[in-house]
């Protein structure tokens, strides 16, 4: 093999610390987890063993850096392969380019580690994306977004969740059912309480909040009328349904 440049050295280095984060001078099966899942590989718990141990060549039960650096080409190619697998299972469920995903996947990555380095971006790590580039800061906009990004509820979005969300936001998505998944998206977005309707205090707080997220003033009676006109026009009583909100719906 060639033979390891001091640039390559020092960045392969700074690659072990990166997930050595109780600085032990190892990485032991705990972070050996957490860094395949940063790097987006999905292995079974076996499989997973197998390879720690295979790293782990003088069996103390820890990689060691010399270890990590012999290894350090798998590890890029085990990254490299779940990456372009990750790519190949989006480009068949969304309407994304290859170009777009890799786009996508860089951010993800450096969303991902602004707050914890673990891969998956937490709800603070999202609000800091948003606030970053919607100037209205509507935290409880932010927040119903979540939700809708972090489809398995685990309170973290992987990448997988990531794009697909954005396949449903911007109607990229490929199924022939698109448009359903295309509304219950924005009717979610709605559910302020996630019970299956969108009652007037889910609409009465969305809109209160994106009032003040932009400095616009209305007085509570008045925004109470605009609840109560958008209720009429839906004909459905206190409740709206996921039925009548897309038969009324343009996001439909």
């Amino acid at each position: 093999s060639s033979a390891i440049t001091m640039a390559d050295a020092e960045t392969i280095k700074q690659h072990f610390l990166r997930h050595d984060t109780n600085r032990d001078g190892r990485i032991d099966a705990a972070e050996f987890n957490v860094m395949l899942k940063r790097m987006g590989v999905l292995l079974a718990p076996s499989d997973e063993k197998r390879l720690f141990d295979a790293m782990d060549k003088d069996k103390s039960g820890g990689i060691e850096l010399n270890e990590f650096v012999a290894q350090h080409p798998t590890i890029v190619a085990l990254e490299k392969r779940a990456e372009e697998k990750q790519c190949e299972n989006l480009r068949a469920k969304t309407a994304f380019s290859t170009e777009e995903i890799q786009a996508m996947y860089n951010n993800f990555k450096r969303i991902a580690c602004t707050e914890q380095d673990d891969g998956l971006i937490d709800k603070h790590e999202f609000r800091q994306m948003m606030v970053a580039t919607d100037a209205s800061h509507n935290v409880v906009f932010y927040d119903a977004l979540f939700r809708m990004f972090d489809r398995n509820h685990s309170g973290d979005i992987d990448f997988s969740e990531f794009v697909s969300a954005l396949a449903v936001y911007h109607g990229k998505t490929t199924t022939s059912t698109s448009t359903d998944v295309r509304a219950k998206f924005f009717f979610g977005l709605c559910d302020d309480d996630g019970d299956g309707y969108i009652s007037k205090n889910d609409l009465t707080k969305l809109l209160t909040d994106g009032l003040a997220s932009n400095n616009l003033k209305m007085t509570v009676a008045d925004v109470k009328t605009i609840i109560d006109l958008t209720f009429t026009k839906f004909s459905c009583g206190d409740k709206i349904d996921f039925a009548t909100f897309k038969k009324n719906s343009a996001v439909a």
